[in-house]
């Protein structure tokens, strides 16, 4: 604890330092944050970076570079420098944007003031603006220097909390002239990034004051209610809590990514390899230099057999396609899906585990106070009328009415009841404020604004609270207690308790807690104790949240001792919380336990459906809930996350951390199985046949230049014209499969979600490893020996009328065998067919017409011959139609490999999958009465009545922006792909009837 900050001090705080080697600097920062990821100066070295950390642009890179020697270049200069740079510019576009949009996002929290170091005096304005630094709340103009907070920027919750002052500060700062002339001096913990710790001491006139996380006004909440407060810099700049949060963000990289990575350098080792033995035929140089100099020219030429990075297209076109689809907006809430994450999408669709949260998750979050046991004696609801209409502070949204328990709490002689809701009228953390002339309660969770709300209605209001007082009307008697300690709600702890004074004098414990925490800590265990627990069990088989309540009476000397321990404890800035832990266990012992509570949270609507449809994906689902193990049991159940052959694990302690930076949100569970099993299957569909797709391009048209070198006696030479390489990976062959990567569709949705058994490919990584890696290298070597001596043995028939021999003929009849060959293939793996794939068809064969016109014509060649060394000029034996038939020949001669390979093997849903998918829905949708099976005995005993944690906190819903959808434009008949086999693995014949049912769409 060697921060130190004294008020109105600047020379006192700017004298600590830092030292590095012979540099110094200040320990403290200053207000100044820059939340921007890039400035000015820095945007083009730091996106450049962070671009070439892809090792197929720094390959790229590499061959630019050789290309700037005239010794090695054989190509232009521009065949790889244009793509590149048009790569690289529509990235560092997409980047800046995305980070303009961030900073703009956060511009509340980002701003500063220059002047508020540490030390300085400030007060949040009202309107309310988010504080500017993390301060030590001093004082403010609400009763007992309160201060209402909202963190929805820090943790989502947007419920009030409430901040104090320390009682020293708030009896003696009572103006501006105090506030000046004050002189104390904070002793605490160094910055961290703990946003809900804080441990520290105020020394002042010769004195110390305890400081905790109730006494902060953190960098990023929003004072509400609260007209001026006054604060002093604790934490400032870099140094606030929440800007410690901020962590340096490391970039995700999908299966596919880091497997590109490695396929990339294998392409690269084989182009080395292939090349390893060429020897120079020309002596301008040593035989050596000459080899050197001929192995990295050809090199360059066949450098763009390495795929350039077209995915980020793809992924953030289906990004797009999740932010648009309407059937994952929930308009109660008006929450769509929101992919967060542009980089992750095939990703979705290889997920084998999902671990999730039950309260808010799987739950709809909304707490209902459903029944309750006090004194042993279970009350439920009943469908009685109204009966609070003699209770003006009644809530009437509260459904829940027992007229037997209200009489017994309207006569007010058992004291059992009687202390059972004062209890839940004085136990809490609630902020009330008044509105409309009604009481409106605000809540850290759900829990506590069900339970006192319940309270309310049956008499027992909580109007208001001070720093050390809470004021309730008891059936309509006000009665202001004295708080005299708070031992407030922890996972550890499991409980929470309030000791206070009454206005008789006497002192009481009141405490709420789990089960388990609350029995161990009972006086005696009797008949009701046993009810109670009988209680418990019976609640948490109907799927109810349940709470134990306790109290007991303090004697004064006891609690004189207990003060002076706990005042001690307070002030420590070592080990301060297992003192205070230690403390409030000695006063928690000895309690007489009054009943407890039950309060029920809805599963969402779809939540059942869901989970069965992942399970028959082969998705694992894993929930973690604080609940008693009947209550996870009987609602795992149902929802047929648990059965009778699964064993439940329990785990002691347990942390959830809520995580704020989400890749992909949305409101409702059920929309989890249309993200995953539809966008998340279709994504890794598109990217595993984008990539083999441009693979087998790529080698098709350029494994023709190693062909051509055994011609031209290994001397570099291309055999493609300069433009014609430039253009193939941009214009000519890029539409096609970047349709493929965008738009195309195996099955229907629909048809995704009725066969979740087609999920599996990409959990088995079927679709794109090395194996498919290496038959799309084969396959697309093939196509480009067809085409070049297919090409080459027709230019030799000199007395043929299709005879040609010069060398711009050949290399331009050869390219465009290659690109009709590309286009057939893409043509056949193409399998939702719309206006866009033909658009993209005809559009590539266009460009590659006018391209060739315009790079060819001969003013173009006078202006430039070096530039432009192609003539569009008919070679002998054009004009009667030789190229024309010779390309015509060509595809025959290839047509016979592609028949015979079959476009299945290009089908991302095998024959096999979907018949086995349908087969094993047949076995499913079986007559259960046929089927004799031997039930196994259950590890899950429903009658279990060990006692379990039950308590704990609700989480908001995440958030998500508006979606829309596309349909499927063309469907097999019955929805069935064309190359689909029935359960058998046989061929599905037209005009058949299978057995097809869909009882679990």
């Amino acid at each position: 604890f060697t921060w130190e900050v004294k008020a109105n001090s600047r020379a006192f705080n700017s004298q600590f330092k830092t030292s590095f080697l012979c540099w110094q600097r200040q320990k403290y920062k200053s207000n100044v944050i820059h939340t921007a990821k890039y400035n000015v100066f820095s945007f083009l070295p730091l996106s450049l970076y962070e671009q070439f950390h892809r090792v197929s642009n720094l390959y790229f890179l590499f061959i630019i570079i050789l290309q700037g020697f005239p010794e090695i270049s054989t190509l232009p200069w521009f065949t790889l420098f244009a793509p590149l740079v048009c790569l690289l510019t529509i990235r560092a576009t997409r980047d800046l944007v995305d980070d303009i949009v961030s900073v703009a996002g956060g511009r509340g929290l980002g701003r500063a003031g220059v002047g508020e170091g540490q030390g300085a005096m400030l007060f949040p304005p009202n309107p309310p603006a988010p504080p500017q630094a993390d301060l030590l709340l001093l004082a403010s103009t609400e009763p007992s220097s309160l201060c209402y907070v909202e963190t929805a920027d820090i943790d989502g919750e947007t419920n009030l909390k409430f901040r104090q002052a320390p009682p020293v500060t708030h009896l003696e700062l009572t103006s501006i002239r105090n506030m000046a002339s004050f002189q104390g001096k904070v002793v605490c913990e160094e910055p961290n990034s703990r946003m809900h710790h804080f441990v520290g001491c105020l020394e002042w006139n010769g004195r110390k004051h305890p400081l905790d996380s109730g006494n902060m006004l953190l960098r990023g909440c929003r004072v509400r209610n609260t007209d001026t407060c006054y604060g002093m810099v604790i934490y400032a700049g870099f140094d606030t809590k929440i800007m410690k949060n901020c962590g340096r963000i490391h970039q995700k990289r999908t299966k596919i990514d880091r497997l590109m990575n490695k396929l990339v350098m294998l392409v690269r080792g084989l182009e080395f390899k292939a090349k390893h033995h060429y020897v120079s035929s020309k002596h301008l140089y040593s035989v050596a230099a000459e080899t050197f100099l001929i192995f990295w020219g050809f090199l360059t030429q066949l450098s763009v057999m390495v795929p350039m990075a077209m995915v980020e297209f793809i992924y953030l076109g289906n990004s797009i396609f999740i932010n648009w689809d309407v059937q994952m907006y929930h308009a109660p809430q008006d929450e769509p899906a929101k992919a967060r994450s542009t980089s992750l999408n095939d990703q979705l669709g290889q997920v084998e585990y999902i671990f999730s949260d039950k309260t808010g998750t799987l739950t709809q979050n909304v707490m209902t106070f459903k029944k309750c046991c006090i004194g042993g004696v279970i009350y439920g609801g009943s469908q009685a009328s109204n009966p609070y209409l003699w209770n003006k502070f009644a809530d009437g949204k509260l459904l829940y009415r027992n007229e037997r328990l209200l009489c017994a709490v309207r006569h007010n002689e058992d004291k059992v009841v009687r202390e059972f809701w004062r209890l839940l009228a004085i136990c809490h953390t609630v902020m009330v404020q008044e509105k409309d002339n009604q009481l409106v309660y605000q809540a850290a969770s759900p829990d506590e604004e069900a339970l006192v709300t319940a309270a309310r209605n049956f008499g027992y209001v909580f109007l208001a609270r001070t720093q050390d007082s809470i004021t309730v009307m008891e059936l309509g008697e006000k009665r202001v207690y004295q708080v005299l300690a708070m031992m407030d709600f922890n996972s550890i702890r499991k409980r929470m308790s309030v000791l206070v004074r009454n206005p008789e004098g006497s002192i009481y414990l009141y405490t709420k807690g789990a089960d388990v925490v609350i029995f161990e800590r009972l006086h005696k265990k009797g008949m009701k104790e046993w009810a109670t627990e009988e209680a418990l069990a019976s609640f948490a088989e109907e799927t109810l949240r349940t709470l134990c309540l306790a109290y007991k009476e303090v004697d004064e000397d006891m609690y004189e001792e207990w003060r002076q321990r706990h005042q001690e404890a307070s002030i420590l800035l070592q080990n301060r919380a297992h003192a205070l832990h230690q403390v409030y266990e000695e006063m928690e012992q000895g309690l007489q336990l009054l009943g407890a509570t039950a309060i029920e949270d809805r599963l969402q609507d779809g939540v059942c459906d869901t989970i069965k449809c992942l399970k028959q994906g082969n998705i694992k689902v894993w929930v973690l809930t604080g609940d008693k193990q009947e209550t996870a049991v009987n609602i795992g159940c149902p929802c047929q996350l648990l059965s009778e052959s699964m064993l439940i694990l329990e785990e002691k302690e347990a942390a959830i951390q809520a995580v704020l930076a989400s890749d992909y949100s949305f409101s409702q569970f059920k929309f989890l199985q249309r993200l995953l099993l539809v966008h998340g299957r279709w994504s890794y569909v598109r990217v595993c046949k984008f990539l083999r797709c441009f693979i087998y391009k790529t080698v098709a048209s350029m494994m023709v230049q190693v062909w051509f070198a055994f011609y031209s006696g290994f001397t570099a030479q291309p055999l493609y014209e300069g433009w014609f390489l430039a253009l193939f990976n941009l214009l000519y062959s890029t539409l096609p499969v970047l349709y493929i990567g965008l738009f195309e569709q195996d099955v229907s949705a629909q048809r995704s979600l009725e066969l979740p058994q087609l999920y599996t490919a990409g959990q088995k990584d079927e679709l794109f490893n090395y194996w498919v890696f290496l038959q799309a290298l084969a396959h697309g070597t093939v196509t480009s020996l067809v085409n070049f001596f297919v090409t080459l043995w027709v230019s030799h028939d000199s007395a043929g009328p299709v005879s040609f021999s010069d060398y711009q003929s050949f290399a331009v009849v050869v390219a465009m065998s290659g690109l009709l060959s590309i286009t057939m293939e893409v043509t056949l793996v193409i399998r939702y067919w719309t206006v866009l794939s033909v658009l993209a068809i005809v559009l590539s064969l266009c460009f590659y017409v006018l391209a060739t016109w315009a790079t060819q014509s001969f003013w173009l060649f006078q202006i430039s011959p070096s530039t432009f060394p192609f003539l569009c000029e008919p070679p002998s034996g054009e004009r009667g139609g030789g190229p024309w038939t010779q390309t015509g020949s060509t595809q025959a001669g290839r047509g016979r490999s592609v028949v015979a390979k079959g476009s299945s093997e290009w089908c991302p849903l095998g024959a096999g999958d979907l018949g086995a998918a349908l087969a094993l829905q047949e076995v499913e949708e079986a007559p259960s009465e046929e089927i004799i099976t031997v039930e196994p005995g259950p590890y899950l005993h429903r009658g279990s009545r060990g006692r379990r944690s039950s308590y704990a906190f609700s989480h908001r819903e995440g958030y998500a922006d508006l979606i829309t959808q596309g349909t499927s434009l063309r469907k097999a008949p019955g929805g069935i792909p064309a190359s689909s086999t029935g359960p058998w693995g046989k061929s599905l014949v037209s005009g058949v009837i299978y057995p097809i049912t869909d009882k679990n769409v």
